[in-house]
């Protein structure tokens, strides 16, 4: 059973190998985007084969299958859904938000190493190239922090400036 569209981002003419640009820190050049979730996070090949998932909201890579097949039988089990797609969240997010348009993700208006919730009134829908820049930005920024450290400046670059507005522009104040 191929992965319910519903529970990934329309990414149909993208470069995805761009979105990581700002998650060469953590994703080396040889793993290879094969398909975004509705919440922005990424799995990637290598050369072997293995399946990786870029969790974008953690800031976390991590392996998910030894093989193509095993991530693609993966995909039928409830409980792989559940954590790597966020199956439960996703229908509360279409009632709350709307559906994903193209090149689309549901992305938190703050992230969690802000201080942001993870409920659904912090989520709102996003453009792909926003959301993996400044969480790209922000992970390398604080990677090496202390747990609980406080955060009392980031510096993010804008990513494309003909892009719409979104929550980096919100929490920084930028046009």
């Amino acid at each position: 059973m191929p992965v319910p569209s519903h529970f990934l981002a329309k990414t149909e003419g993208m470069d995805l190998r761009s979105l990581l640009s700002d998650w060469r820190w953590l994703v080396p050049e040889n793993l290879n985007p094969i398909m975004v979730t509705a919440f922005g996070d990424m799995f990637l090949t290598d050369d072997s084969g293995k399946v990786h998932f870029l969790d974008a909201l953690c800031g976390e890579l991590i392996e998910a299958a030894n093989s193509q097949a095993e991530f693609e039988k993966l995909c039928e089990d409830r409980e792989f859904r559940r954590i790597y797609f966020q199956s439960f969240f996703v229908m509360d997010m279409r009632k709350m938000r709307g559906e994903l348009e193209a090149q689309e993700c549901y992305s938190c208006d703050v992230p969690p190493t802000l201080g942001g919730d993870l409920e659904p009134e912090n989520f709102d829908r996003t453009d792909l190239s926003t959301h993996f820049s400044i969480l790209g930005q922000l992970h390398r920024q604080t990677k090496d922090l202390p747990e609980g450290a406080k955060i009392d400046r980031i510096n993010i670059a804008p990513p494309n400036e003909n892009k719409p507005k979104s929550w980096w522009q919100k929490l920084t104040g930028g046009s």
